[in-house]
């Protein structure tokens, strides 16, 4: 007797091997564009979680139901794996009590997936922007950022959505912009010709002003860089930070005695 003819690969390995591998795929399928599930180790924890799940589960599908017995477990395995597959609004109805009780547990790990791809997303992006500490550097990055996403193979509603998210980034380091030029002028007091020019210190209030605009423009900043964590690949980022180090060297962030925070 041959391994792959004893009952428990027949009862339990194929089914489980069935539906883990069909999940994957599905998985895969429904995060597209939403996120890394390999990303960070909290991630593939979490993704490995629901593949186990969903593996004990077909298995259970077709042990426990024995008025479905004439159909093989393998066959229960490739079912169950497409309960994670993105589905539309039409629903069959009458499916529903069944695939709830066969994704018993399955549909809170998959939004807590969800929503530790999103924090990965917005952690890994916060933390790439923290190096621009001007609105200059800010402008010029998200220029470039915009040309090599637009220059990617992405749909058209992609495009359309990394151009809008480049125009709000723009109105919003206009306005930090118009915040620190209002200030500066506010600290410079007039001198008559021939005497040097008085600038005072900014008050806590107007600093207070300047960083919260700044801050505000470099999240929406982070925001269009989402787009290049969550639609591309790992291998570009080693342009995109060729991107920012163009424009804020390595070692003039150094300089400034801040720590380095990346992924």
């Amino acid at each position: 007797m041959t391994w792959y003819s004893h009952t428990w690969c027949a009862a339990y390995a194929a089914p489980a091997a069935a539906c883990t591998a069909i999940a994957w795929l599905c998985l895969l399928r429904r995060f597209a564009g939403r996120g890394r599930l390999l990303g960070t180790w909290r991630s593939a924890c979490l993704s490995a979680l629901v593949l186990l799940a969903m593996g004990a589960t077909s298995v259970g599908a077709g042990l426990l139901l024995p008025h479905l017995g004439q159909v093989p477990p393998a066959a229960a395995g490739v079912a169950t794996g497409f309960a994670v597959a993105p589905r539309g609004r039409r629903q069959d109805e009458g499916a529903q009590p069944l695939l709830r009780f066969m994704t018993l547990g399955i549909g809170w790990l998959l939004e807590r997936l969800e929503y530790r791809l999103a924090t990965d997303a917005q952690t890994w992006c916060d933390s790439f922007m923290e190096r621009f500490k001007e609105v200059r550097q800010l402008r010029i990055f998200i220029h470039g950022l915009k040309r090599f996403l637009l220059d990617r193979p992405h749909s058209t509603v992609t495009n359309k959505a990394v151009c809008a998210c480049h125009e709000d980034a723009e109105r919003r380091l206009d306005a930090a912009l118009d915040v620190q030029t209002r200030v500066e002028e506010a600290c410079r007091t007039p001198a008559p010709p021939g005497v040097a020019e008085f600038r005072r210190a900014r008050s806590a209030d107007e600093e207070a002003r300047c960083v919260i605009a700044f801050n505000e423009a470099r999240a929406m900043c982070a925001h269009l860089l989402r787009f290049a964590y969550c639609q591309g690949r790992r291998s570009e980022r080693p342009e995109i930070e060729r991107l920012r180090d163009a424009v804020v060297p390595p070692d003039a962030y150094r300089s400034t005695g801040a720590l380095r925070q990346g992924r």
